[in-house]
């Protein structure tokens, strides 16, 4: 929506929607709690992961619906404090996660006359819950179901690295088509240098 706040990691596993935050020594924690704030109203569950200088201050931060890791310097990571309640969902927080197009999909507007975010929002709100979680979730699917298998396909039978993070993005395959074009031109121009250099019989530096 319009909060400002983004998780690091969003998870859809079928039937539950997951929430993490991970903040690293270079981080601090002025943003977390309302970062939470708006996390717990979204998500079944939500994680913080947090480097060990961090864990004293986010265990303060942090409410029981959150569960807190650590993770030490050499890369380790251990659960801190499992959460004992779980999140109270609103619905007009999820909802934010949908664009306008799937809100009105939702609320039954079929037409393509313009119709304000405010009021699908506030129609969306009297739905069902099921409703709610199941376009929430179809919406998810629909965006991140490709970058999920580019990902998942580079990481197969290899060790993971913070690199493979960045196959999750959505800009992925823009970012990869890009770098792709730019390979192909560079070997474009090396090919016609060789080949200039050889039809010239141009000594070759």
């Amino acid at each position: 929506g319009t909060t400002g706040r983004r998780a690091d990691l969003a998870i859809h596993n079928g039937s539950k929607f997951f929430g993490i935050e991970v903040k690293s020594q270079y981080d601090n924690l002025t943003r977390l709690h309302d970062q939470l704030k708006i996390y717990t109203r979204c998500f079944d569950e939500v994680i913080i992961v947090l480097d060990e200088r961090h864990v004293r201050e986010g265990l303060e931060i942090a409410s029981e619906d959150v569960t807190v890791f650590e993770i030490d310097n050499k890369g380790n990571i251990n659960l801190r404090r499992p959460a004992s309640l779980k999140p109270h969902i609103y619905p007009e927080t999820r909802l934010q996660l949908l664009t306008t197009q799937e809100l009105k999909k939702l609320t039954g507007h079929l037409t393509r006359a313009p119709a304000k975010r405010t009021l699908l929002l506030k129609q969306a709100e009297i739905l069902p819950k099921d409703s709610i979680i199941n376009a929430v979730a179809e919406s998810f699917r629909q965006n991140f179901s490709d970058t999920s298998e580019i990902f998942w396909r580079h990481v197969k039978h290899k060790k993971m690295t913070p690199d493979s993070l960045g196959f999750l993005s959505r800009f992925t395959p823009e970012r990869i088509k890009i770098r792709e074009k730019h390979d192909a031109q560079i070997r474009f121009w090396d090919t016609w240098q060789l080949d200039a250099v050889t039809a010239l019989q141009i000594p070759a530096n």
